[in-house]
C-alpha cells in the first residue's frame, strides 16, 4: 500500500493526515518532486523536504475536476473571465476546470479555440481543458478543433448560439458521427426544443411572466424526451454521449437503460439539483433561475437516490454567472432574465456538508467530483487520483470547520449564489496544484497564468 521514497530530497512533503489514495484512505505522508507526486508512506520512510505541510486531522482528497463551467470569457469577461472564475475554483478545492464553448466567439473553429486557450493561458490559476463546440453551422470543424486538443464537444438541443445548436435529428446524427470519428465524447443540452418553444409560447400567451412560468416552459418531459434522442442517435452514430446538468429521473432511467445495453454514456447531475427544489423560485425569482430549472421535491429525492447509488457518473456546478443588472430583469418578467448561477466554489462544500450529515461517503464523493470527471476526458491518472507519478493536485479538507456560504465572499465577479445562507460543515482548507499552494484558507495565494491548458491524455 506504501511506495518507497527516493533517497534525495523531494520539494514538499504533506504530513499526517488520511490520504486517499486508489486503495482507499490511508494515513501516512505524500512526497511531492518536480510536481509530481513521487511517494506516499510513512514519514519515516519519506526524505527531507523544502517544505512540509502539516495536515493532521484532516483528509487529503486528489483535486476536484470540474468538467461544467462557463466563464465567460473571451467574449463577456464582465459577468466572469478565467481568472476569477478559476480563483473561485481554488478556492473550493477544484483544481482542474473544463469550460464550455458558448463564449463569444463561440469555440466552433480552431481560431476560436486557441484565442481561448491564449486567453486562459495568461489568466488561470487552476488547470483547464476546453470543450469545443459543434451546431448546424459548424459540423465540418471538429477534426480540426480536436487537433488543437479539445477534451470534449457539446451540442445544444437549445441555444441562443446558432453555432452551437444541434437543429433537427438528422443534424444531431450527422453531428455524433462527426465527433465520434474524433474519439472524444460529446456532451449535450438535452432539453427538447419543440417542447420548450411550445411551452414558452402557451405560458406567455396566457400573461405568466412570474418566476414559476420558468419550471412550467421547460417541463421534466422535453428533458426526458430530449435525453431520449440524444441516447437513439449517438447509439446510431457510435458516439460516446454524456448528458449534461440532468435534473429529472425520468432522463436517468433512459440513460441507465441504454448503459445495461453496453452503450457508452455517462450522465452528470449538479448540486443544485440534489440539494434545492423550485420551491426556490418563489423566494430568490430570477437568482434561482437555471436550466434545467430546479425540479419537485419528488424528483429532487430520486435524483439523490441515484446519485448516492452510483447510477450517476459525475457532478458539475454549471457554474453560469451572470451580471446582478442582468438577472434583475427577471423581476418583472422571469424571461428576460439569463439562466444561470455561480457555483464552482460551493460544490465541495455543499457535499462534504452531505459527507458530515452521514447522507453520503467521501469515497462517492471523490468518485463522482474527482475520478470519473478525469477518466472520461482522459486526464487520468495524470488528474483525479493521488498515486506515484500522477500530478500533485491535492486537496486538504477540515471535516470539523463549518462555514455559511454567502455571496460576498465568492472570489467569483458575480457575488450571488444558489445556496445563499447554506451553512457547511467541511471545507476545503488548502489547495495544492502540481505541488504548489494554490489557496490557503479561501485566499488565493497564487498568480494568474500557473494554470495550465490541458490536453486529453
Amino acid at each position: 500500500m506504501f511506495e518507497e521514497a527516493r533517497a534525495e530530497d523531494v520539494d514538499l512533503i504533506i504530513k499526517g493526515g488520511r490520504i486517499f489514495t486508489p486503495a482507499g484512505f490511508v494515513d501516512g505522508c505524500i512526497g511531492v518532486e518536480g510536481g509530481k507526486i513521487a511517494a506516499i508512506g510513512k514519514e519515516a520512510h519519506l526524505p527531507k523536504a523544502e517544505r512540509t505541510i502539516d495536515a493532521a486531522e484532516k483528509l487529503v482528497l486528489p483535486g476536484m475536476v470540474d468538467l461544467h463551467v462557463h466563464f465567460r470569457d473571451p467574449g463577456s469577461p464582465e459577468r466572469e473571465d478565467f481568472c476569477t472564475g478559476t480563483s473561485a475554483a481554488a478556492a473550493g478545492g477544484v483544481t482542474t476546470i473544463m469550460d464550455m464553448p458558448n463564449t463569444i466567439p463561440p469555440t466552433v473553429s480552431g481560431e476560436a479555440f486557441r484565442e481561448k486557450r491564449t486567453t486562459g493561458e495568461a489568466r488561470a490559476v487552476v488547470d483547464f481543458a476546453i470543450c469545443g463546440g459543434v451546431g448546424v453551422k459548424s459540423i465540418g470543424n471538429v477534426l480540426e478543433i480536436a487537433r488543437e486538443g479539445a477534451t470534449a464537444f457539446k451540442t445544444f438541443m437549445t441555444s441562443r448560439f446558432e453555432e452551437l445548436f444541434s437543429g433537427n435529428d438528422a443534424t444531431l446524427l450527422t453531428i455524433l458521427r462527426e465527433v465520434s470519428q474524433s474519439a472524444l465524447p460529446c456532451f449535450i443540452h438535452a432539453e427538447d426544443q419543440a417542447i420548450t418553444a411550445a411551452e414558452l409560447h402557451k405560458l406567455k400567451r396566457a400573461g405568466r411572466l412570474d418566476p414559476m412560468a420558468h419550471t412550467e416552459s421547460r417541463p421534466p418531459i422535453a428533458e426526458a424526451h430530449g435525453a431520449l434522442r440524444a441516447l437513439s442517435l449517438a447509439n446510431e452514430a457510435g458516439a460516446r454521449l454524456h448528458i449534461c446538468h440532468t435534473s429529472t429521473p425520468e432522463a436517468m432511467e433512459y440513460a441507465s437503460w441504454s448503459k445495461n445495453r453496453h452503450q457508452p454514456v455517462t450522465v452528470e447531475t449538479c448540486p443544485q439539483y440534489l440539494l434545492l427544489t423550485h420551491d426556490l423560485m418563489a423566494k430568490r425569482g430570477p437568482y434561482a433561475k437555471v436550466d434545467p430549472p430546479l425540479r419537485s421535491e419528488s424528483s429532487r429525492r430520486k435524483m439523490w437516490d441515484m446519485f448516492v447509488q452510483g447510477q450517476i457518473d459525475t457532478l458539475g456546478s454549471d457554474h453560469a454567472p451572470y451580471a446582478v443588472k442582468e438577472k434583475d430583469m427577471g423581476w418583472s418578467d422571469i424571461f428576460e432574465a439569463p439562466s444561470g448561477s455561480p457555483g464552482v466554489e460551493t460544490t465541495l462544500p455543499l457535499m462534504l456538508d452531505c459527507v458530515s450529515r452521514g447522507l453520503l461517503s467521501i469515497e462517492r464523493l471523490v468518485q463522482a467530483f474527482s475520478q470519473a470527471p478525469a477518466r472520461m476526458t482522459r486526464l487520468f491518472p495524470l488528474k483525479g487520483s493521488l498515486q506515484i507519478g500522477a500530478d500533485a493536485d491535492i486537496v486538504i479538507v477540515d471535516m470539523k470547520k463549518e462555514r455559511t456560504i454567502r455571496g460576498d465572499s465568492l472570489h467569483s465577479k458575480q457575488k450571488y449564489s444558489l445556496f445563499e445562507g447554506w451553512t457547511c460543515k467541511g471545507w476545503p482548507v488548502l489547495t495544492v496544484l502540481r505541488g504548489m499552494v494554490v489557496a490557503d484558507d479561501g485566499e488565493i495565494v497564487m498568480k494568474p497564468g500557473y494554470g495550465k491548458f490541458l490536453r486529453p491524455c
